[in-house]
């Protein structure tokens, strides 16, 4: 049994070299690890951080390098140089009749028409509208209405059919920057009575595709595939799956997410298809092979239309911040394809749990830094190359498709790891000690203050403190009777007694009570001589005999002041100081009473030797 004894001592005594330390770890690394992640979620819950992280995104969509055209589309811009010869502002019914005329001949699978022909512009309104009711390949636009009087949306061209009409919207986030494609919506109902035009686009009991999903749709057709919806309502082309972006996807959480939205991956900052102008249609100048089985985009790329919206790429540039709308479109119509035919990657993101983990690894491991490396240059140069590495790793997801938080977890890092360095030195300068003593001294005066009052409770509270009180009373009430009978003057002389009738007992009564105190006072002198140890196992003098000692003594009032002195120099507990209190009150009425009679005597004796001597008295 000693040998297993001596085995298990020898084990757990290295690793009680460890315990300390692994207990300082606890409560500095982990508590602060656990308060920084906690508050950097509930901060992320309320949305404090979303601009913070939008930023972030944006920055690793800027990081990313552009891919390759896409072969499958063709832009046709209309440039501010193509007005210029034209022209023609804006551009005539006639002249996009033209356009898609030249076009149609090139045999393109679909043609894309992003420009609002609600109302005739110039010549060849009939032209526009017997072509598009005749042509099954384009496809045109609407804009949806926001819900209000002011903003009852844009009608679709005349004369077009629903199933090739889509609306030209986006989600903007705050600061204008687009980052979501709508696939399809609901438009929102214009609650009033004040009369509007009705039409596809703000029509609330319409399910309308967009633009760029319409185009999709017509150019997968030829390859045999259709959308489709599956029971948990999410979009399906082929194999792929189109998951609705939802409220706490990615670092989204004050958004309108309404209809069906997806984070738009965009594919180059620059060129994202091929490009003509629209002159270079007109003119025929465009190499058939751009155009046959492709999607064609006809848009405005001039900012004197406004067609165009800021994108992640527009931070840090001076010139072209804006991208055109058509230009957006095609990044939209793009990603879809590529993810369908090409198996590109769409957006994914991690569930909450798993961001909850991948920002408390950061604050922990921040903390774990700062804990063991003191030396504030080395500390400096890990922190800077840690939150390399979390920038790193966050832009690799991104680059598979992932969009995982990269900004929170950086702040994790850093708040952990300088909090742990300010509690450091904090302790150091000894001001967390002093604090932490004076903390602890309020705590135990308030405990002992707390104590103290109980225990007084406790005693007032007792039978034996009762006793004691109506003892004093009955004490009190006694000195005031006596104080009231004793003589207050010489002028209250008592009557004289004559010399006959009771001399021999007037002399001999203050001899035979002095006696008897002598006798008392014999008594407790012998008491004295005892041991510590027996005068502790024996009944205590009554304090009456301890004052009558001191009388016989010295009977005069000082010597029994300095008694009561010494009796109260003596350290006594809470009961003792109550029951020398009562005790003190007996003791004065006693030696009220002793006075009273000396002084009695003393009269007596006074008026015995006046009747002796008269002549004296003349």
């Amino acid at each position: 049994m000693s040998n297993i004894f001596n085995q298990i001592r020898s084990v757990t005594t290295p690793l009680s070299k460890f315990y300390k330390p692994s207990v300082t770890f606890a409560r500095s690394v982990l508590i602060a690890s656990a308060a920084v992640t906690l508050s950097l979620i509930g901060a992320r819950q309320l949305g404090i951080l979303e601009s913070v992280e939008l930023a972030a995104y944006d920055q690793m969509v800027r990081w990313r390098p552009d891919e390759s055209p896409d072969s499958r589309l063709l832009i046709v811009g209309i440039t501010e140089s193509d007005i210029q010869r034209l022209k023609q502002w804006p551009i005539s019914d006639r002249k996009i009749t033209e356009i898609l005329q030249k076009l149609d001949k090139l045999q393109p699978r679909v043609i894309g028409l992003d420009v609002l022909r609600d109302v005739p512009q110039g010549e060849g309104r009939d032209e526009l509208a017997k072509f598009l009711r005749r042509s099954d390949r384009t496809i045109g636009v609407c804009l949806v209405t926001d819900g209000t009087v002011d903003s009852p949306g844009t009608p679709p061209p005349p004369g077009m059919p629903k199933e090739r009409i889509g609306f030209a919207d986006f989600g903007v986030d705050p600061g204008g920057i687009v980052r979501r494609a709508l696939l399809f919506m609901k438009p929102p109902a214009i609650e009033t009575n004040y009369p509007t035009e009705k039409h596809l686009c703000n029509d609330n009991s319409q399910v309308l595709f967009s633009f760029n999903l319409q185009l999709v749709l017509r150019y997968l057709q030829a390859q045999k595939i259709y959308p489709k919806l599956a029971k948990d309502q999410s979009l399906w082309l082929g194999q792929k799956q189109f998951k609705k972006l939802e409220p706490n996807d990615g670092e989204y959480k004050n958004v309108d997410l309404r209809g069906y939205q997806i984070l738009i991956n965009y594919r180059s900052r620059s060129k994202v298809a091929n490009q003509v102008k629209l002159t270079d249609v007109l003119e025929g100048k465009v190499n058939p092979n751009l155009v046959k089985d492709k999607i064609v985009l006809i848009g405005y790329t001039t900012e004197t239309v406004k067609d165009f919206f800021y994108t992640p790429y527009s931070a840090g540039k001076d010139k072209n911040q804006f991208m055109p709308g058509i230009v957006t479109h095609a990044q939209v119509v793009s990603q879809i394809l590529s993810a369908v035919l090409d198996d590109r990657p769409l957006f994914w993101f991690w569930p909450e749990w798993v961001e909850i983990l991948w920002i408390s690894g950061w604050s922990i491991l921040g903390g774990t830094l700062a804990w063991r490396i003191t030396h504030p240059t080395r500390l400096i140069l890990t922190f800077v190359a840690m939150l390399g590495v979390c920038c790193i790793t966050s832009l690799g997801i991104f680059w598979l498709g992932g969009w995982v938080p990269m900004a929170t977890p950086a702040l994790a890092l850093v708040v952990t790891g300088g909090s742990i360095v300010l509690a450091d030195r904090f302790n150091k300068s000894g001001y967390g000690k002093a604090i932490t003593d004076r903390v602890k001294q309020v705590f135990k005066i308030e405990i002992d203050q707390a104590q103290k009052d109980e225990q007084v409770a406790e005693i007032t509270q007792s039978q034996f403190f009762k006793e004691l009180q109506q003892k004093k009373d009955r004490l009190r009430g006694s000195k005031k009777e006596l104080s009231a009978q004793a003589p207050s003057g010489p002028a209250e002389i008592p009557k004289i007694i004559p010399v006959s009738a009771t001399p021999q007992n007037a002399e001999n009564q203050p001899k035979d009570y002095l006696a008897q105190l002598k006798q008392k006072a014999q008594k407790h002198k012998q008491r004295g001589v005892l041991s510590e140890a027996e005068q502790a196992s024996q009944t205590p003098v009554p304090v009456e005999e301890k004052l009558l000692d001191r009388a016989m003594e010295t009977p005069t009032d000082g010597d029994l002041s300095n008694l009561s002195a010494q009796a109260s120099q003596t350290p006594v507990t809470v009961e003792e100081k109550l029951l020398d209190g009562a005790m003190e009150t007996q003791a004065d009425g006693e030696l009220s009473d002793l006075q009273a009679k000396a002084r009695q005597m003393r009269q007596r004796k006074s008026a015995k030797n006046r009747l002796k001597n008269p002549t004296n008295q003349d």
